[in-house]
């Protein structure tokens, strides 16, 4: 059987720690692994059995989130380790993990791993400092917004996030005023009220644990389109403008020309129209179909995860917020720039809905 130096432990920070005699018992203690690239390590849910050590290749480590999706936590390589967090808190795994790439790996099973964490104190201080770092990334990593962020991005996050808390009846913030924070409900509840065409504001909608919202008038830099205020005492994740444009806005807002659009688009496409019916009834894109911002967080199950989207509105300003979202969420969706106004191509034109202004000429 392949023997492990202990001199190679000394590349894992974890065992740096400790004397010779303890790393030459160790490195007979563990078994090399050597597996092919698509294999699946360990599966999310399943019991804790082993640590491991990756000696060569690439492994991902991914969780899924609470729409189904696949959310990479991290891509770990030589030097660096996976599988202890369950094997501290003694719970199911937290993640799943595969072999990116070929990888030759040193497992200690879940016997040997205890014992070291009884002996050794500073090695047991090591795994819990990891084990609270890994804890907060992971609830970051499950909210909404984040979910599919790259795991160099969320890093770059965790330290921006604030927390703040709201009693209950609490106005979080205001239709009309300005916008320079991005919000993310870690506990509680708030409502989505919005001002039409009548004096009082329309309930649009509710918002829970994981879900986010004043991202609109960010990324359009427009006052707020609507008021939300607490139905329950809350806690936020608070971000700044400033980061939330330099990392999650550049991740999740893709816009593309009209022209770029009407010349090169073709294949599995779909128009997505996020006005009003209203606005849609007097003239839309031919066969686009209509989902109107305010209620796309509540339809997402109605769109294909298999089809691009080009969103569009008026301007554009609506649709920026729509692809923003989508991405968010797992889709392929682009916002096209000038929205129906700035629409080269054909028109499909009714003879309900309110009328619109048409393009200068």
């Amino acid at each position: 059987m392949e023997q492990t130096s202990y001199k190679d432990l000394r590349q894992y920070c974890y065992f740096s720690c400790l004397s010779d005699g303890a790393l030459e018992a160790l490195s007979q203690k563990l078994e090399h692994v050597n597996l092919s690239a698509g294999t699946h390590i360990i599966k999310e849910g399943a019991p804790a059995d082993a640590f491991y050590l990756i000696s060569k290749g690439e492994v991902e480590v991914t969780k899924k989130t609470d729409t189904g999706q696949a959310a990479t936590i991290a891509v770990s390589g030589r030097g660096e380790s996976f599988g202890e967090m369950a094997l501290l808190t003694c719970l199911p795994r937290f993640c799943s993990v595969t072999a990116r790439t070929d990888v030759t790996l040193l497992k200690l099973p879940k016997p040997e791993f205890e014992e070291i964490i009884r002996a050794d104190s500073a090695f047991a201080g090591a795994m819990v400092d990891r084990h609270q770092r890994f804890y907060l990334f992971n609830e970051l990593k499950m909210l909404q917004p984040f979910a599919l962020l790259e795991p160099e991005k969320m890093s770059a996050l965790t330290g921006k996030l604030k927390e703040k808390r709201f009693t209950l009846g609490q106005t979080i913030i205001a239709q009309g005023e300005r916008g320079d924070e991005y919000f993310i409900v870690k506990s509680g509840k708030v409502e989505v009220l919005k001002k039409m065409l009548g004096e009082e504001p329309e309930h649009v909608a509710i918002l829970e644990e994981g879900q986010a919202f004043g991202e609109e008038a960010l990324l359009t830099d427009s006052p707020r389109s609507a008021t939300v205020r607490t139905i329950d005492e809350t806690v936020l994740w608070v971000l700044a403008k400033s980061d939330f444009d330099s990392v999650v806005k550049s991740s999740f807002l893709k816009e593309v020309d009209p022209l770029a659009v009407l010349n090169g688009a073709k294949g599995n496409i779909t128009f997505l129209d996020v006005r009003m019916k209203m606005e849609f009834d007097e003239e839309h894109i031919p066969e686009a179909i209509n989902i109107p911002l305010d209620e796309i967080r509540k339809r997402y199950a109605e769109l294909d995860n298999s089809r691009e989207y080009y969103a569009y509105c008026l301007l554009g300003a609506r649709s920026a917020t729509a692809a923003f979202l989508l991405n968010s969420q797992g889709f392929n969706a682009r916002s096209i720039k000038g929205g129906i106004l700035n629409w080269p191509g054909p028109l499909e034109k009714g003879s309900d809905g309110i009328h619109t202004p048409f393009k200068p000429t």
